[in-house]
């Protein structure tokens, strides 16, 4: 099957990384032991099982000097070569997709937004509900407000949602600091916007906005924005070189890397915010599905997830105090009920 333009493009326009975290030792070998002797059978044999297959592809979304060093502390323990592709969350969709159609699965386990592809991924037997994957003692440890039942998967990360502000532009003193500061008059023209219709993440944003503020809120924001962005990577690019002065929603974890670099960027994050959530997702026709299984348990344990969520602005589940004071998480299903009348009051529809 023939990949559409569209997905061509986002191939194009998104950077890709493969890399690989090379395997050997014995690390895995003491690993079934020590699983066993904890009478973890289940565990000892998928740990086996999974070194027989020598190695696991995994996609991610997280960005990747965390793919890299989560990719090389499985391999330290297990002995496990570990192999991943990093994109942004619609491309390494588009990507899983493509591939799971045409029956040539490139990922064991596969790390995105949630949002309606992995319900689809489900529904198509792209992928296998977690609790259907034969993952020993699944979810863990990994706190019940984190685990999905519907459709059948966990979060793994979460990256609360903040306003970025070009410093050069924004002293820290008026920064804003809660939703009531966009609407200031200073800040009109002056606020770049992540375009709401880019993703159901935003959809999901804005409706608990709406809940607290009301529609009128977001109308009158509507007349404080330059322009949209499709994502917080251009989002904040665009920042940095001036063109606004403010980007809402933003995420540290875009935020922070360009700093890094000298950017005059920054971000505040609010108490009312929620954000992008990260899931873990086993492919049906994983090609080592040993592996994939064994990755995921790593994932959501609570060692390989401190690992996952190393990097500023990424809460770990197990980190529930680190969340903002009122993170709202949002029922997809809920804000699609009222997305016509969010996407108009924000001019994006």
């Amino acid at each position: 099957m023939a990949l559409s333009t569209r997905f061509r493009a986002a191939l194009t326009a998104c950077a890709l990384l493969a890399v690989t975290a090379c395997g050997g030792g014995d690390g895995g070998e003491a690993a079934a032991d020590a699983a066993a002797k904890a009478g973890n059978k289940a565990l000892s044999d998928l740990i086996t099982k999974a070194r027989e297959e020598g190695g696991v592809t995994f996609y991610s979304v997280p960005p990747e000097d965390v793919a890299r060093a989560l990719a090389d502390a499985f391999t330290e323990k297990y002995g496990i070569d570990a192999t991943f592709v990093r994109l942004t969350a619609a491309p390494l969709a588009q990507r899983f997709s493509a591939e799971a159609q045409a029956g040539r699965p490139g990922a064991d386990v596969i790390m995105v937004s949630n949002s309606p592809f992995y319900a689809d991924g489900i529904a198509k037997d792209w992928l296998t509900p977690l609790p259907e994957a034969g993952i020993p003692g699944y979810p863990g440890g990994l706190p019940a407000d984190f685990v999905l039942a519907d459709p059948g998967t966990a979060v793994v990360q979460v990256q609360p949602s903040g306003f970025g502000y070009n410093t050069d532009m924004v002293s820290e003193k008026d920064a804003p600091k809660d939703w009531p500061d966009l609407l200031d008059p200073k800040w009109k023209g002056k606020i770049l916007m992540a375009n709401p219709k880019s993703s159901p993440a935003y959809v999901d944003f804005w409706y608990m906005i709406e809940k607290e503020y009301g529609i009128d809120y977001l109308q009158d924001l509507r007349g404080q924005v330059a322009r949209f962005y499709d994502g917080t990577v251009p989002l904040t690019e665009a920042m940095a070189a001036g063109e606004g002065a403010i980007t809402v929603p933003n995420v540290t974890s875009s935020v922070q890397p360009v700093a890094a670099k000298g950017a005059p960027v920054a971000i505040n994050v609010p108490d009312l915010t929620n954000g992008p959530e990260i899931v873990a997702g086993v492919a049906t026709k994983a090609q080592h599905p040993h592996a994939a299984r064994l990755f995921t348990h790593f994932v959501l344990s609570e060692e390989g997830n401190r690992i996952l969520n190393s990097q500023p602005g990424s809460v770990s589940p197990y980190d529930k105090a680190k969340m903002p004071a009122r993170f709202t998480r949002i029922t997809h299903a809920d804000a699609v009920r009222k997305e016509k009348e969010i996407l108009g009051a924000l001019g994006a529809d």
